[in-house]
Order: C-alpha cells, then sequence, then structure tokens
C-alpha cells in the first residue's frame, strides 16, 4: 500500500505539472493575445488620429502657401520682379539679396511672411519669380536670408508654376535640415504665372505632432522615413513596409540636392500569417495608413520588445505555481502514506499473530467465509486441517517459554513449507494452528484419500529434530483434525466444529498408540508380553 501510495503522489505529482504545463500555456497565450488585440487597437487609433493631425497640418501648410500667394502686395511683388533681368545671374546671391532688399516692398512682404511664419511656427515662407529666384523670404533681414537663392529645377517648385501646388521633402542647402516644402503659384489677374510661395517646415518641428505610445513613420513616395518620433528611422529607407504598389516604382526623387539618395534600407520581413514585423530584428506590429491629398504615408509601428518578458514572467508564475503545488502534493503523499503505513501496521497487529507473524483467529475466520463464498462460485470444497501440538506445555515446562515461543514459531515455519499456493496457514491461539484452502469436489470413494494427502503433506514436517540456541528436542508430532466439505450444504461453524473434534479424536488416538507403546515397552523389559498372564511360563 505505500508503495501504491507513493505510485499515486507520483500520478498526481505529473498531472499536476502537466496540468499547470498546458494551463499556463493556454492563459500565456491568451494574455498574450489580448495583448496583442490592445496593441493592434491601440496602433489603429493613433494611426488613425496622427494621419488626421498630419492631414490637417499639410492642409494648414497649403492653405497658408495659398493665402500668402493670393495677398495683393505679393502678386504686386511678384509682377515687379516676374523674371531677374539679364545681368542679374551674373551677380552673387549676396549681392542679388542687397539689390531685392533695397526695395520697400521686398522687405514689407518679408515682413508679413516673417510674422506670419512666427505665429504658425513655420521654419520659413519665402517667394520665387520665374527664374526661381528668391525674391523675399521671411527672414530676409538675417544673416543665413536666402534671398537672392536661386533654386533651379526644385520639383515642389516646378510643380506649383505647372500644377498650381507643389510639394516636397529634402535637405536644406544651407542648415541641412530635414524639411517639408509645399508650394503655391503667384497668378496675375489674368490667371498667368508670376512666380510661387513656398512654406517650409522643419521635419524636426513635425516630432511633437507625432507623441504618442507608439513610433509614428512618416514616408515619401520613394519609401524614406522623413519625420518619425524615433530617431534611429529617421531617413531610412522604410518601402518594404508599404503595401504593394503603394510606392510605385520609378517615382521621381524629391531631393533637394542632387546627390541625395533613398536611405539606407530598414532590415524587415513579415512575418507569415500575422500584421507583425521583424524589423532591425526586433518584432513590431504595423498599422499602415494613407495621408489625404499629399504624397506621403503614415506607418504606425507597436513595439512587441515586452512580449519575451511577458512570457517569461507567465512561465515564473507557471513555475511558481507548479512548485508550490508539487510540494503540498509530495508532503500530502508523504503525509497519506504515513497514515496508510500506521493503518497496515494497526490492521496486521489486528490479523495477525504477534509471535509467529502468521494470519490469527480474525483473519482465518474472514478468509474462511470468503473461502466458502468463492468456492460456491467456482464448485470446489472447502477443506481445514486443525493441528495441535501434543506435549507443548511439557515443553514450556521443560525449557522454558523462551524456547517454547521459537519451538511455535519453527512449527508456523514448517507448516508453510508443506503448503499450496491456495493454502492459508495460521494460528488460532496457544499451541493451535490451522489450515484452509479449497480443493476439487472429491468422489465419495476419494474423499478419505483426499484428506490423507494432506495430512501426509503437513504432519511429517513437524517430526524430528529442533535446534535452538539454548537446547535441542526431538518432537514426536502434532494432532492434525482434517475436513473437507461441500460449502452448499455446510457452513464456516459446522466445518469449525467437526475438524476441531476430529483433532481431539486424533489425539485421544495418538495418546492411546502411545500409551500401549510404552505398556510394551514396560512388558519387554519384564519379560511379559501384552494379555500374557505373569504367572505362567514364558514361551521358550
Amino acid at each position: 500500500m505505500r508503495s501504491s501510495v507513493r505510485m499515486v503522489t507520483l500520478g498526481v505529482a505529473f498531472a499536476w505539472l502537466a496540468l499547470v504545463a498546458s494551463l499556463g500555456w493556454w492563459m500565456s497565450q491568451k494574455i498574450v493575445a489580448s495583448e496583442l488585440d490592445r496593441l493592434a487597437a491601440s496602433a489603429e487609433y493613433e494611426a488613425k488620429t496622427t494621419a488626421r493631425i498630419m492631414d490637417r497640418l499639410f492642409t494648414e501648410m497649403v492653405s497658408v502657401a495659398n493665402m500668402v500667394a493670393r495677398q495683393g502686395l505679393v502678386i504686386q511683388l511678384a509682377t515687379r520682379y516676374r523674371t531677374d533681368p539679364p545681368d542679374l545671374a551674373e551677380l552673387t546671391r549676396q549681392q542679388r539679396a542687397a539689390q531685392f532688399t533695397q526695395d520697400p516692398l521686398v522687405r514689407k512682404v518679408g515682413d508679413f511672411m516673417n510674422e506670419l511664419s512666427g505665429d504658425l511656427r513655420y521654419a520659413r515662407i519665402y517667394m520665387n519669380n520665374m527664374s526661381d529666384d528668391t525674391v523675399t523670404a521671411s527672414n530676409w533681414a538675417e544673416s543665413d536670408s536666402i534671398v537672392g537663392m536661386i533654386y533651379s529645377g526644385r520639383p515642389y517648385l516646378v510643380d506649383a508654376l505647372r500644377e498650381g501646388n507643389g510639394h516636397s521633402f529634402g535637405i536644406a542647402r544651407l542648415n541641412k535640415t530635414p524639411s517639408y516644402f509645399v508650394a503655391s503659384r503667384i497668378e496675375s489677374e489674368d490667371d498667368q504665372p508670376l512666380g510661387s510661395v513656398t512654406v517650409k517646415f522643419d521635419a524636426p518641428d513635425i516630432v511633437p505632432y507625432l507623441s504618442g505610445s507608439h513610433i509614428a513613420l512618416i514616408l515619401d513616395r520613394q519609401g524614406r522615413v522623413t519625420t518619425t518620433s524615433s530617431a534611429p528611422f529617421m531617413l531610412r529607407n522604410a518601402s518594404a513596409l508599404l503595401p504593394p504598389g503603394s510606392a510605385p516604382a520609378g517615382a521621381r526623387t524629391n531631393a533637394l540636392d542632387s546627390d541625395e539618395q533613398p536611405g539606407a534600407p530598414l532590415d524587415a520581413r513579415a512575418v507569415t500569417g500575422s500584421d507583425q514585423w521583424i524589423i532591425d530584428g526586433k518584432p513590431y506590429l504595423l498599422r499602415h495608413e494613407p495621408l489625404s491629398n499629399t504624397q506621403y504615408q503614415l506607418i504606425t509601428l507597436a513595439s512587441l520588445d515586452h512580449l519575451p518578458a511577458m512570457r517569461r514572467l507567465h512561465l515564473g508564475l507557471a513555475g511558481l505555481v507548479a512548485s508550490v503545488g508539487l510540494l503540498f502534493i509530495l508532503l500530502c503523499g508523504h503525509v497519506i502514506g504515513l497514515m496508510v503505513e500506521r493503518r497496515q501496521d494497526e490492521w496486521y497487529a489486528a490479523n495477525h499473530d504477534a509471535l509467529t507473524n502468521l494470519p490469527n483467529r480474525r483473519n482465518v475466520l474472514c478468509h474462511l467465509e470468503q473461502l466458502f463464498a468463492q468456492a460456491k462460485k467456482t464448485q470446489q470444497w472447502v477443506v481445514v486441517a486443525f493441528v495441535d501440538l501434543d506435549g507443548f506445555k511439557a515443553i514450556n515446562d521443560s525449557y522454558g517459554h523462551e524456547v517454547g515461543d521459537q519451538f511455535l514459531v519453527e512449527v508456523g515455519r514448517r507448516l508453510t513449507m508443506g503448503l499450496r499456493q491456495s493454502d492459508m496457514l495460521g494460528r488460532l491461539g496457544g499451541d493451535e494452528f490451522v489450515v484452509i484452502g479449497l480443493i476439487d469436489p472429491p468422489s465419495p470413494a476419494d474423499q478419505d484419500q483426499a484428506l490423507e494427502a494432506m495430512r501426509s503433506r503437513l504432519a511429517p514436517l513437524l517430526i524430528g529434530r529442533y535446534a535452538f540456541s539454548e537446547c535441542c528436542l526431538d518432537y514426536p508430532g502434532a494432532s492434525f483434525g482434517i475436513v473437507s466439505v461441500d460449502p452448499s450444504i455446510s457452513s464456516t461453524q459446522t466445518v469449525l466444529r467437526e475438524a476441531d473434534l476430529r483433532m481431539y479424536a486424533d489425539k485421544q488416538a495418538r495418546r492411546t498408540s502411545r500409551r500401549d507403546s510404552a505398556k510394551g515397552d514396560a512388558a519387554c523389559e519384564t519379560g511379559e508380553l501384552p494379555g500374557h498372564d505373569p504367572r505362567m511360563p514364558l514361551p521358550t
């Protein structure tokens, strides 16, 4: 039973570990999936919100450029300096700026642009004529003035003169700042182009509009990151993150400088079957949102770097729960094992003889009841053999109770050697033993033969020398009462009573035999024969 408890404890322990492992894995998957859903919803919300902000910002830039281009003073100035005279191209920028700024109208329009750019926090507002020369600018009075700077071939200026509006992103020539450029055409009363007004917004000034819990990337048509809330992504090429067809091949460059490149590409690969990406070795959840009426697109990246730590936390918690549960199971198993062992000891003490360790009277009677029930089912007979040790009191009196106890133990051991596999040997008490078992139903002629066979198997085992540390003795044998009964017509009490009667009959017969044998021995010693009159002479 103790080993069974140990096996059950191990089974429960393994089942507990399997349960915690499977349940922990399932719960971790559910929590991680819930976190992914939360991140996806958050990224979706931030993408739409940021897209609306950026759409409004770019719309505002276009509106400001359009508003300035339609100012009367601006149109008047553009009409005055629609193109540069031939000799102006030979001058330096500073010389051209000096000529322009001598005109009070140039300064007045420049001051207007300066106030407007300061109010709206634009980097610069400036006006170019049809010769791409900067006639005035919001910084006309400063040392880094761009008045007189010729911006030939700039895409946003070309688009503005041709289509009315132009957009572009690039690195500013003077201060090397990544900037957005929005230009609007200046038109005469008869809709003839006179030049353009450009609003310049530096990319670093847009970053506060991208503040949020996730990374925001603004990409141009080349897929270059023009503005981002995470510095490592700035000016990198993220075209791999764009949906197919959103960055058309062959789109013309928007660079302000001819040597400007699309940017170092990101190491990006999509995770199959999900909207997750591995970018530069880190996992992200991606949301894409095109910006309205612009060439730019917005990508929102939700970092998944915390998910491995979350899974490790789940693993640690599962391990802690598994350890505590396992400790509890093992302790319970140990306690139950001790209880079972104690109950076993109590049951063994209640059902076994303390001296010989053989089943006691209670155990024998209980087993006999079971044999009767089994015999009725299997159509067998029950056999009972009572064994009474002749002369046991004399052994106790002659050699002491310690030798008597050793003798009883040895008798039990010897009788055990003669048992069949289905037999049970028990001690009823004192010097009485009993053997019970099942036999096949004997025929009337063979019934005594079956009983004699059992006697022949057991009785000789008790006859002979018994050697103990204190003494040796020769034992002549015990009395046997052997009975076999049909369980369907008999009972346990009946078979025990009959076996007991036969044992006493055998004991009486053995006593008579020993008494006659003793008389015969005495007659031999005196010269008499049994049944002979001593007064008559013995035959010669």
